[in-house]
């Protein structure tokens, strides 16, 4: 994996997506994108590639925290990344929606913060609809294989500009886009509730993900070298997830 990282065209790839981008937009009639700031690498990289894709004005950032579970350095980040890059960009705090609806319904943990990203979801969506844009989703390769989005939250989108590309690859990407290391260096979360961290929650670093996958995409499981325990890890992870890639089932009556 870390020679395949230093050996790959990403200037080539930078071309490709952002012509997957421009293309995208155009073909469907719309009048550009907007997309979900979290501050974090995957939607920085997406921001700077709709960027050289479209014109500023093109392009709208939502920066939605939560107060109590997003860290300020996340809005900071979003922030001067949108500032810099002279973009439109709007700040939506829901979590008082979000208590509301809470107030009557069941919950937990997982479930609240799965409410989250729908919100930020729903969010995006009414800015699409207003103003006839794309919304630009921002999961890579490694979260849709192993099903680590919320199905119907961060998970839905017009469009996957880097849903090609494992973490490992978007975050040698945001290296080569001139990213500051405070965002590429940044530890990947969901921000689904307070201290949350991806690689703690999953129990394996993104590069032991990204290694046991492709060895899963090459058929050649029996040959990466990571534990058995790791590879169970990853294996259940992409099994499990399968309905969240899968189309709905539809009921044929006839």
């Amino acid at each position: 994996m870390s020679q395949e990282l230093n050996s790959l065209d990403y200037e080539k790839i930078t071309l490709r997506i952002t012509k997957f981008i421009s293309e995208n937009v155009e073909s469907r009639n719309k009048s550009g994108v907007v997309i979900g700031l979290s501050g974090g690498l995957d939607s920085s990289v997406c921001l700077v590639l709709a960027a050289k894709a479209l014109d500023k004005n093109r392009i709208i950032g939502l920066i939605m925290p939560e107060r109590g579970f997003t860290p300020q350095i996340d809005v900071d980040n979003a922030l001067e990344l949108a500032q810099k890059l002279k973009i439109r960009y709007k700040e939506i705090h829901f979590e008082g929606v979000k208590k509301t609806l809470l107030r009557n319904l069941p919950t937990d943990k997982l479930s609240a913060g799965n409410l989250s990203a729908r919100l930020r979801m729903a969010l995006l969506f009414h800015y699409a609809g207003t103003g006839n844009l794309l919304v630009l989703g921002t999961s890579d390769k490694s979260e849709m294989m192993i099903g680590y989005f919320t199905k119907f939250g961060d998970g839905a989108a017009d469009m996957l500009p880097i849903g090609g590309l494992f973490k490992t690859q978007v975050r040698m990407l945001g290296k080569k886009l001139g990213l500051s290391e405070k965002i590429t260096n940044q530890p990947s979360s969901p921000r689904l509730w307070k201290g949350h961290v991806a690689e703690k929650e999953l129990g394996l670093t993104y590069y032991e993900i990204d290694t046991i996958l492709q060895f899963i995409l090459d058929g050649d499981l029996d040959k990466c070298a990571l534990s058995k325990k790791k590879i169970k890890i990853v294996s259940d992870l992409v099994r499990k997830s399968r309905h969240k890639r899968e189309h709905i089932p539809v009921c044929n009556p006839f």
